[in-house]
């Protein structure tokens, strides 16, 4: 029995030049805790990457709470971008970051489109959705809240109509007081006075400053003298 005990032990021994299936068993198990920990890295990773991107902010646009922009102009500001306010009937106004070239239409964008006490009528005739923007612009979009301006008599002798705007003498803002009269509008009725004083105001039509549906609505507010 006792000779027996040797010849069993040499029997149970792995034959010479191939290794203990102990040892190969613990290296697979190395290799499958390496596998492991790599892909757990990569996944906390990933999901740090997710997250960083979630809490990004919209680049075009930096607007504070309450309305009030963060952005100071120049504030940050990188070659070929232009800083532009957006005020009035928008849902975020405040400072907007747009590249160079953008039109108007890509600042309303930017800040959210138009607000829903939004004037429709005096937005369209205000506002050129294609003039390109520059540096330091200001876009006032006209909100049905805004009172309805009064408008002030140039003059009160010589049988002139009392009350009425003067179209050859009146001053651009006195202009842009006048329902659905932007700055646009108001440049163009002064650089055609400037060549030739309006008989009357149906020259407002017929030399093409404005469209009937415009000069009925301002009709029975302005006068020429």
């Amino acid at each position: 029995m006792d000779e027996s005990a040797p010849w069993r032990a040499l029997d149970a021994a792995p034959p010479a030049g191939q290794p203990d299936p102990a040892d190969r068993e613990a290296s697979e198990r190395r290799r499958l805790i390496a596998t492991i920990a790599t892909i757990a890295a990569a996944g906390v990773l990933a999901v740090a990457a997710f997250l960083v991107a979630g809490t990004g902010t919209d680049p075009s646009i930096e607007v504070a709470a309450g309305g009030a922009s963060s952005l100071a102009p120049g504030a940050g500001q990188s070659a070929g971008e232009i800083v532009v306010e957006v005020e009035g009937a928008v849902v975020r106004p405040g400072l907007v970051r747009l590249p160079a070239g953008a039109r108007v239409a890509d600042a309303l964008t930017a800040a959210g489109g138009y607000g829903p006490r939004v004037d429709a009528d005096r937005a369209r005739a205000e506002l050129n959705l294609a003039a390109r923007l520059e540096d330091g612009a200001r876009i006032l979009v006209p909100s049905r809240d805004e009172p309805v301006p009064s408008i002030v008599a140039e003059g009160s002798g010589g049988g002139s109509e009392p009350g009425l705007m003067d179209l050859n003498r009146a001053t651009a803002a006195e202009l842009e007081s006048l329902p659905g009269i932007g700055p646009v509008t108001a440049g163009k009725i002064i650089a055609a006075r400037e060549e030739q004083a309006f008989a009357s105001v149906d020259d407002l039509r017929t030399r093409k400053i404005v469209g009937a549906a415009m000069l009925e609505k301002i009709r029975e507010l302005v006068t020429a003298r």
